[in-house]
């Protein structure tokens, strides 16, 4: 067996002492501006992250982050008396931020997200369709080279880009007010023109129509998307409910047996789903 050498006493020491010297020289370091906002912003003392806030800017109004810093200091205040309902004044300032933010860093994804949902905490669907639509528009200009914190490339961002749209457009769907399928109707339009290979505008498209009892719309909508994502269950299972709706057992029948066949493992309980309404339609 081989024993490891051993260390002289001395070494020791002295590697000991480099040590407390290492750990003195780090304590004794000056705190970068976002550090000292971090530490004020997490202990809640919010007056000590104001005065931060205000030497920051001061010494440094071109960091980016002092924009998404200032956003994330205005949005905790504006919760402060009711954590549902924002307090306008703060939520105002939140949004003015983090827009000049946005104006120096037009490349910054999570500014533009934040930007969006704010918006939509306040209740501001038209800001927030139209802010959907820039980041839709500013997102084919850049070829979807969006960037995240310290300017890197964030990853995967043509799926971040497509999910974030898709959630933006299921939130003014939750929102329960039909007026506001103009709003998911402009958004699908504006992305199937800039994206055309992307699906999900034309599922949710393809959704308001089915709500408005558009049904010839809607499926037209749902071929379209299929032609997009050939096999994918989730459409054809669509298809085949709208297909039984107007009555076309021959069609229904059709797409609820893709939707069997399509469906993944992960998309048991559609499966399952598809082949019960498929029962009911061979009685």
């Amino acid at each position: 067996m081989q024993v490891a050498a051993q260390l002289k006493p001395e070494y020791m020491q002295q590697q000991s002492t480099q040590q407390r010297q290492a750990a003195q020289q780090q304590s004794n370091r000056e705190l970068s501006h976002i550090e000292k906002f971090v530490k004020a912003f997490r202990s809640n003392d919010m007056a000590k992250s104001e005065q931060i806030l205000k030497e920051w800017n001061q010494a440094d109004s071109n960091d980016p982050e002092l924009y998404v810093a200032y956003f994330n200091f205005f949005t905790v205040k504006s919760l402060e008396k009711d954590s549902v309902k924002p307090d306008m004044q703060y939520a105002r300032k939140a949004l003015e931020y983090i827009g000049e933010g946005i104006r120096r860093f037009p490349t910054r994804f999570d500014m533009r997200v934040v930007e969006i949902v704010m918006h939509s905490r306040i209740k501001e669907f038209e800001p927030f369709t139209k802010k959907v639509i820039d980041l839709i528009e500013f997102s084919k200009k850049i070829n979807c080279q969006w960037k995240g914190e310290a300017f890197r490339l964030i990853e995967y961002p043509d799926e971040v880009f497509s999910g974030a749209v898709h959630d933006f457009q299921g939130t003014l769907f939750a929102a329960n007010d039909t007026a506001l399928f103009k709003n998911i109707v402009r958004i699908s339009e504006v992305m199937h023109k800039n994206f055309p290979n992307n699906h999900e505008c034309l599922l949710n498209l393809s959704t308001v129509y089915y709500e408005r009892k558009q049904y010839d719309k809607s499926i037209e909508t749902l071929l379209q998307a299929d032609k997009v994502k050939p096999n994918n269950s989730i459409l054809q299972y669509n298809l085949a409910w709208i297909y039984a709706k107007k009555g076309d057992r021959d069609n229904a029948r059709r797409y609820y047996e893709l939707t069997v066949r399509n469906a993944t493992d992960q998309e048991a309980k559609l499966k399952e789903a598809a082949q019960k309404q498929l029962d009911e339609l061979k009685k």
